[in-house]
């Protein structure tokens, strides 16, 4: 099976050629602002993919809750996954989440993206174990799908970018100064700039090396799109007046041609596997802020499977309050299945989400008793974190997915 998927890689890689032309991290909070920038909704129905054939009950599973079993045992690092995985299933979760690109790095083995510095190596740099197939092999040992988790423009320092083999091109874009790889003010890292053409082929590419070397189920990536409205970050692209596009509008292309290419790359070598997108649940800032065009990656084929919104808002929030949001994002919908991504870091720390309420449970029961196909919990670490209060969420979550279970999703 992988060496078919290989060939067909090859295939794909050679052909992942398109334009960025098509038209189209912020705080949750901001004061809500009009869609003066955002694409018009299509006017003419839309084919788009059919609702999902279960429930999806997932949690992200993050580079930080990685590092917490990766050592140079891969014994260790077995066990601590099968101990997530058990954790899931016992929680009723049926798909995980994995970060497997968090820094223009890899928890896997890579032609085209250096090791993660998390991942254990030897004298020569090679990595001593693969997480990503023990972790893929893990998960389906215990009933879960597993969908590998990218960020797909965030890079590492320029520290580190300087310090790696030139052999990457992450390292070449770095050193010839084409603005391939670029800073933005505030931020440590260095990211790839999407309005290159060789850029968002580039990171389709390295979707399909991951789907065509390893049996996960899906790619998923988040919100990490454009990281600055900085007019100067793409300048040496935009050419003002271009085929009567604003900056906003070149932008929205741009990250669009992105998803466009990685969902083709992903399709050419199986197109069983998933593809999703987790934009911010603020719809607004997807908008003004990451030039993320939600409403045609829902509306239109070929960008994803199943969008997964954060709405990672209590229901008496002032700005973007739960229940209001998430019919925001089911009422702009053309039928593609909406899985809400719901925030188990903030229950107990943040005013709306109390402990002992079963806060997690009244939010996913709402998601789905309004349209949405399944709900996704941010993040592993703080969902299992031992705690009396989580221990209550997750026996609630446990009992509402039994629930399901019963009526036969």
């Amino acid at each position: 099976m992988k060496t078919a998927k290989l060939f067909i890689f090859a295939i794909a890689s050679a052909v992942m050629l398109s334009s960025c032309g098509q038209t189209a991290a912020a705080p949750e909070n901001k004061t809500n602002i009009p869609l003066a920038r955002s694409s018009p909704l299509p006017t003419v129905t839309v084919s788009c993919q059919e609702k999902a054939d279960e429930t999806v009950r997932a949690v992200w599973i993050s580079y930080i809750d990685l590092a917490t079993i990766l050592t140079s045992d891969e014994a260790a690092f077995r066990s601590g996954f099968l101990a997530m995985c058990e954790n899931c299933k016992r929680t009723g979760l049926n798909t995980l989440f994995v970060h497997v690109r968090a820094f223009g790095d890899a928890f896997y083995r890579s032609s085209l993206f250096p090791p993660s510095y998390l991942v254990p190596r030897d004298e020569t740099g090679d990595i001593l174990f693969d997480p990503l197939e023990i972790m893929t092999d893990t998960a389906h040992s215990c009933g879960l799908k597993l969908h590998a988790w990218i960020n797909p423009l965030r890079l590492q320092t320029e520290d580190e970018l300087a310090a790696l083999p030139d052999d990457y091109k992450t390292a070449q874009w770095y050193a010839d100064g084409s603005g391939r790889v670029d800073a933005a003010q505030g931020d440590t890292h260095l990211w790839l700039d999407p309005s290159h053409e060789d850029v968002r082929s580039f990171i389709a590419e390295g979707a399909a090396e991951i789907c065509s070397g390893y049996d996960v189920d899906g790619i998923h990536y988040d919100d990490y799109f454009y990281p600055t409205t900085d007019e100067a970050f793409d300048a040496e692209s935009f050419v003002p007046g271009d085929e009567d596009k604003s900056l906003d509008e070149y932008r929205l292309g741009c990250v669009s041609d992105m998803c466009s290419q990685i969902y083709k790359a992903v399709k050419a070598v199986d197109e069983d596997i998933v593809v999703s997108i987790s934009p911010q649940g603020n719809m607004e800032n997807n908008y003004e802020y990451l030039y993320a065009d939600v409403k045609r990656w829902l509306c239109e084929d070929g960008f994803c499977d199943y969008l997964v919104p954060q709405i990672y808002y209590s229901y008496d929030n002032s700005v973007k309050p739960y229940l209001e949001t998430l019919l925001q994002w089911r009422d702009i919908n053309r039928d593609k299945p909406l899985i809400i991504g719901l925030a188990a870091y903030k229950v107990g720390t943040e005013d709306g989400f109390p402990s002992g309420e079963g806060i997690l449970s009244k939010q996913a029961q709402d998601a789905v008793g309004n349209g949405c196909q399944g709900y996704a919990l941010y993040n592993y670490i703080s969902l299992f974190d031992g705690s009396e209060q989580m221990g209550d969420e997750t026996r609630r979550l446990s009992s509402l997915a039994d629930k399901k279970e019963q009526t036969g999703d």
